[in-house]
């Protein structure tokens, strides 16, 4: 059984100092870690390299990044598997009707999302993303769709604002999640002779505890 850890969302030296060090510990004995943006600090990647060899994507916070020339999508084929990662933003306009329509609906409402994600890769066996801050375990076509939920949640970090209207709805929106949901976490895809297996696996410890570069 060959194991790829997920990581998305960690906004290490953005909302967070570091990444923290129970991320790193429930990646141990991964073959290959995929982080699906929205890294902000380089060193993240730096740190995570130290367990398995690394595959990221760029997300839309990642901007200070681009000298590390992250793609935007990229597939990789691990034994014998062909795994996407991306963030899975879209383009402005989409996104804002997207959070408009989900924060009115008091559900998520993605529009599309999994069927804009398999025309951008086309057939694989797995579609790794992130963005949402929420998890996603679907099939759709015969492709598992996976998200594990962000490495970093605003709900357990004090230090983020609800800005205006916009911000109090969605930390409304957020607030009746399932408290599973509203998690930090990291994911597994354990890869063996019978397919794919995601596991989403939920952080213990506040984020702010001891952490790990």
């Amino acid at each position: 059984m060959l194991r790829v850890g997920i990581v998305a969302d960690t906004h290490a030296g953005e909302h967070l100092p570091r990444i923290p060090a129970e991320v790193h510990e429930l990646l141990v004995g991964c073959e290959v870690i995929l982080h699906a943006g929205d890294i902000t600090d380089p060193a993240a990647l730096d740190g995570l390299g130290a367990i398995a060899p690394v595959v990221a994507v760029c997300g839309d916070h990642d901007r200070a990044l681009a000298w590390r020339t992250l793609p935007r999508d990229h597939v990789l084929e691990i034994a014998g598997r062909r795994i996407g990662v991306t963030h899975g933003n879209r383009p402005r306009p989409l996104e804002y009707l997207a959070r408009v329509c989900t924060l009115l609906a008091g559900r998520l409402v993605d529009l599309g999302l999994n069927r804009h994600l398999l025309r951008r890769f086309g057939p694989l066996d797995c579609i790794v993303y992130g963005h949402l801050h929420l998890p996603r375990h679907e099939v759709v076509d015969r492709t598992l769709i996976f998200s594990p939920g962000a490495g970093f949640t605003p709900e357990h970090e004090p230090s983020v604002p609800w800005v205006g209207a916009a911000g109090r709805a969605t930390e409304r929106f957020r607030r009746r999640l399932p408290a599973a949901q509203r998690r930090a976490a990291v994911g597994v895809i354990e890869i063996g002779p019978d397919g794919l297996e995601a596991r989403r696996l939920l952080l213990s410890r506040p984020l702010r505890g001891v952490a790990s570069a």
